[in-house]
């Protein structure tokens, strides 16, 4: 005659089987959003990345105006004024923002050339379009591991644009 198993025994295979099944369709949906990004990616990068390129240079094209224009106000010191230096501050993060995305969006270029914004400035064309290459696997793989700093980027610019609003509002009211 079985043995019976104590009302603890079922408890513990259930726990153990709802377990097993959390697991395994959590690894499915994880297994799933890798699919789709690897799938999408072609989209994904060029509308991420020609935005967050846009974002980039539009911000730095206002600090350089920005700091420009505060400068010429007060020409009288030889110091910058107090008002430059949180414009320089957010500046200075916009240029190392746009160093890191130069350096995250240069394996997806076309050949993985890159040219340096100093020489599009110089030859005066300037293209807010990424000549981005054909999307083979490893460039979808490499999608898949760099999209999030593609993304920490995006809300760091803003949260800079936010920070901009807010300097540009107070200096306007006051």
């Amino acid at each position: 005659m079985p043995a019976e198993l104590p009302p603890v025994s079922y408890a513990s295979v259930i726990v153990g089987f709802l377990g097993f099944a959390f697991t395994f369709f959590t690894f499915i949906r994880v297994f799933w959003a890798s699919m789709m990004t690897m799938w999408n990616a072609p989209k994904e990068l060029r509308q991420l990345l020609d935005n967050l390129r846009t974002e980039l240079f539009g911000e730095r094209a206002y600090f350089k105006n920005a700091i420009k224009q505060a400068r010429s106000k007060s020409r009288k010191s030889t110091r910058d004024p107090p008002e430059i230096m949180p414009l320089s501050i957010l500046s200075d993060s916009i240029k190392n923002m746009l160093s890191d995305f130069r350096t995250l969006e240069a394996p997806f270029l076309h050949n993985d050339e890159h040219t340096d914004d100093l020489d599009i400035e110089k030859s005066g064309k300037v293209s807010l379009r990424g000549d981005y290459g054909r999307m083979d696997i490893r460039r979808r793989l490499r999608w898949l591991h760099t999209k999030d700093d593609f993304m920490d980027i995006q809300n760091k610019v803003t949260r800079i644009q936010a920070r901009r609003i807010a300097y540009e509002t107070s200096n306007t009211l006051s």
